[in-house]
């Protein structure tokens, strides 16, 4: 993307509208985040305190889903967190479209959500990236924006998919 287009990202609260583009995106981003069906999607709609997207020139390019520790949400990664970390906010998910990488969107929603996180006096922003399969881009960038590793975890019981689970201390 080029700078001006760099300026024209809209940041905006997910809406119905957007279900088609958001499940599109998440799967042309796989398997560096989760699996996501339309039932999924109606779920995250409801629980998630943060589901923001991001929209450059009419098209989405972006999308983070962040759940707090109340979340009713059965993933055994989020369930790592709730049994660990006191008061947090989770990124369950960010997805950038390819043409859009590098252009400063993940910072972008991750500052925004970062100060979401402390206007509701959230302790920590949490989450997890795959180390099988590996995602070195991701672990690089949550690197650079100050997260730790805590632990690494096998959510399946399964060597085939193991994550490293992250924290950030916003408090």
């Amino acid at each position: 993307m080029t700078n001006d287009q760099e300026r024209d990202f809209q940041l905006r609260p997910y809406e119905a509208a957007h279900a088609e583009s958001v499940l599109a995106l998440n799967a042309a981003c796989q398997p560096e985040v989760g699996s996501l069906d339309n039932e999924k999607l109606d779920r995250f709609a409801d629980w998630a305190p943060y589901f923001k997207v991001v929209e450059a020139d009419g098209a989405l390019v972006a999308f983070l889903i962040g759940l707090t520790e109340e979340a009713p949400y059965e993933s055994p990664n989020f369930g790592w967190f709730v049994n660990k970390v006191d008061s947090f906010a989770y990124i369950d998910r960010i997805a950038v479209a390819e043409q859009a990488r590098g252009a400063g969107i993940g910072p972008l929603l991750y500052q925004d959500f970062e100060q979401w996180a402390i206007s509701a006096s959230k302790k920590s922003l949490c989450a997890e990236v795959n180390v099988e399969p590996p995602n070195p881009r991701s672990l690089r960038f949550h690197e650079i924006y100050g997260f730790e590793a805590l632990e690494e975890f096998e959510p399946t019981g399964s060597a085939d998919y193991r994550v490293v689970m992250l924290a950030k201390n916003v408090s």
